[in-house]
């Protein structure tokens, strides 16, 4: 299993929410499926958006990544999080 952290940013940059990050974390598991081999996510406000830890059962860091990108890139196309784009964390 290997953690994966992403950052979500919105324009103008502020800081999450307590209910954005609650929705996050509920749309996340709604939409994991098993091509994203999803075992537990963290999700928190954060001080210019959302911070969020993937843990997934992945072949590597490389494999990790693309699963986390596809889950999220999937998840972030829902109206109710329009506002946030994705932005690996360094």
């Amino acid at each position: 299993m290997l953690m994966v952290h992403l950052t979500l940013t919105q324009t103008p940059r502020a800081a999450g929410t307590e209910s954005e990050a609650a929705l996050l974390q509920d749309s996340i598991w709604a939409n994991a499926g098993p091509q994203h081999a999803l075992e537990h996510a963290r999700v928190r406000p954060a001080r210019y958006g959302i911070d969020v830890v993937l843990f997934l059962r992945a072949d590597g860091e490389p494999d990790a990544c693309a699963k986390a990108d596809s889950l999220l890139t999937q998840v972030l196309r829902a109206p109710a999080l329009g506002g946030y784009r994705l932005a690996l964390a360094p």
